[in-house]
């Protein structure tokens, strides 16, 4: 398999990776009754190593998505296209604001874990909530940019 195949193919499943762990951090955390020693068990055992994988993820969808953009470039002369360029463009915005987001829930999760060793835990209900947010929005811009990337492996 070809380097570049190869690398658009880690690219891919890292940031398919981190859409659903984020996915699946959603529907935990909505499945979880609000206060329940499930819900503090999940807030600081799995919401770390769950936030962790994603931070990993990441850090390999942007180092991959350089190194795709570096090959695709050098393929062309770096003579992309204006449509290629705007997706493109659309690509690295939501990435950005996804890595925000993320570094907003992780921060959320250490609060978490705060507010449950210590005599806040009537607010991780709350807390968990803010977080699953952040992650549903994390996963519908994921899911938005793998959208992006399949028409950029088209052009």
């Amino acid at each position: 398999m070809e380097l570049r195949s190869t690398i658009l193919w880690i690219h891919a499943l890292a940031g398919g990776a981190w859409v659903t762990a984020c996915a699946c951090f959603v529907i935990a955390g909505i499945a979880l009754a609000a206060g329940s020693e499930e819900q503090v068990n999940f807030a600081i055992r799995a919401a770390p190593k769950i936030d962790a994988f994603n931070l990993f993820a990441a850090v390999i969808v942007g180092a991959t998505g350089a190194i795709n953009l570096t090959l695709a470039g050098l393929a062309r002369n770096f003579n992309f296209s204006r449509q290629f360029g705007l997706i493109l463009m659309v690509k690295v915005m939501l990435f950005l604001a996804m890595s925000i987001m993320l570094g907003r829930a992780i921060r959320f999760g250490a609060e978490l874990r705060a507010e449950a060793s210590g005599d806040r835990a009537a607010a991780i209900p709350a807390a968990t909530a803010r977080s699953v947010k952040w992650h549903g929005a994390i996963a519908a811009m994921g899911a938005l940019a793998l959208l992006c990337g399949m028409w950029l492996m088209g052009s």
